[in-house]
């Protein structure tokens, strides 16, 4: 490979929140352990450096020796370089009008709720699903509506259809947050699956938002769709994606929305005032979209053999455990729950015996999460691997206790 995957950056003392923010984790899971030993998996925010031209890209912007003003228009190249991707990437046209900047996919999510319904109607999310959609829902004073995926087992996660339709039919469900592809099970949607729930959407006058930020990390031989694409009638559709997952931007705020129906545009804008973007964030999309395509492609190709060996690993070390390759995204959905452990059980032996941070499955989906953990494809296989003799270390050694106090 022409770039290097197998070495991590050494994070401590980088500002990262994933490394040196213990007390946010601490909040979200009061229980994990954190500390220098810690291997942590509970974050997507990958520990590889970052593509070459990027990183040439903001020594160049730190010589300019001044940081003012920054805005989407002040570098033509800037929307340029987002219609040239998906051009290339998906043989997909984008008007640079469509294009509205924000600081992250969240904030593309937050403004769609803000815009489109009111405080105390309704959000419609298919769990499980990125628990932030939940929070958002809830911090702009509107009410989760779930209409729970079907798990068939392995990875096959469906849409429930009858469900879906359930819950758009009601009047005070007016926004419909999808996840492509779907955060953490993996799902990557079909073109058919993509235009009926835009029609059953459509249909009830409800707004689809669709997050694409992680619809980069594809497994070889899997189609992302963008919403954009598969669907023809565009008048309840917005699609928010960026840079941010693909080449680990998430600190310069490099996401946009897009937007083609006017009147859509028009009143998503009403009342929007993002955060004007960084010359960084400006020179990291264009160097990640102009410069950064065969990074991304060997990553993709790195990540396939990571989780591929990852999943194998889990089934060697932890045969009870059900761990399946998911269509996208670099994150593991592992269902522990035919051990039989309680909830405060797994955490115990997860987090504090086996020091391993992975996110709780309840944050997900806290309906029918219990028993599930969400693990981050974000290092090298030599951790990972390490990271399951420690977890399946731990389990060992609590079925021995247990044995021997019945005896």
């Amino acid at each position: 490979m022409k770039y290097d995957f197998e070495h991590e950056v050494p994070r401590f003392g980088t500002y990262s929140m994933k490394w040196n923010d213990d007390a946010f984790f601490r909040i979200i899971t009061p229980n994990i352990r954190l500390d220098k030993d810690t291997i942590r998996l509970n974050l997507a925010d990958m520990d590889f450096r970052c593509a070459p031209a990027i990183a040439k890209a903001m020594h160049r912007v730190a010589d300019f020796e001044n940081y003012g003003y920054t805005t989407p228009n002040s570098a033509p190249e800037y929307k340029e370089s987002i219609i040239n991707w998906y051009k290339r990437r998906h043989d997909m046209i984008i008007q640079p009008e469509w294009i509205i900047h924000s600081n992250g996919a969240l904030d593309g999510v937050e403004q769609t709720i803000l815009a489109f319904s009111r405080p105390g109607e309704g959000v419609i999310l298919c769990r499980p699903i990125y628990r932030n959609f939940t929070s958002v829902t809830e911090k702009t004073g509107r009410h989760v509506d779930n209409c729970q995926m079907i798990n068939h087992g392995d990875g096959n996660y469906e849409m429930d259809w009858e469900s879906l339709e359930k819950v758009c039919a009601k009047p005070e469900n007016k926004v419909f947050v999808l996840c492509s592809p779907q955060n953490p099970v993996g799902r990557v949607w079909t073109n058919d699956e993509l235009c009926k729930i835009a029609r059953i959407c459509r249909d009830h006058d409800v707004i689809v938002v669709s997050d694409e930020i992680h619809s980069d990390i594809i497994r070889k031989g899997v189609k992302h769709i963008p919403i954009l694409d598969a669907v023809d009638d565009l008048s309840n559709i917005i699609m928010v994606s960026g840079v941010n997952k693909s080449f680990n931007l998430m600190g310069l705020h490099c996401a946009y929305s897009v937007i083609p129906d006017e009147d859509l545009r028009k009143k998503f804008q009403e009342g929007y005032d993002p955060a004007m973007p960084t010359p960084f964030a400006i020179a990291g999309t264009i160097a990640a979209y102009n410069e950064s395509e065969d990074w991304l492609d060997e990553l993709n190709e790195y990540l396939d053999d990571a989780m591929s060996f990852t999943v194998s690993y889990i089934k060697e070390k932890l045969p009870k455990c059900t761990a399946y390759l998911p269509q996208g995204s670099y994150v593991l959905w592992l269902d522990f729950s035919d051990y039989g452990y309680p909830m405060a059980t797994l955490q115990e032996l997860i987090y504090q015996k086996a020091n391993v941070a992975l996110q709780k499955g309840t944050s997900h989906d806290p309906g029918q999460g219990d028993g599930f953990m969400r693990l981050c494809v974000t290092c090298s296989k030599a951790n990972l691997k390490t990271a399951v003799d420690r977890i399946a270390a731990a389990f060992d050694e609590y079925e021995k206790s247990a044995a021997e106090t019945k005896e």
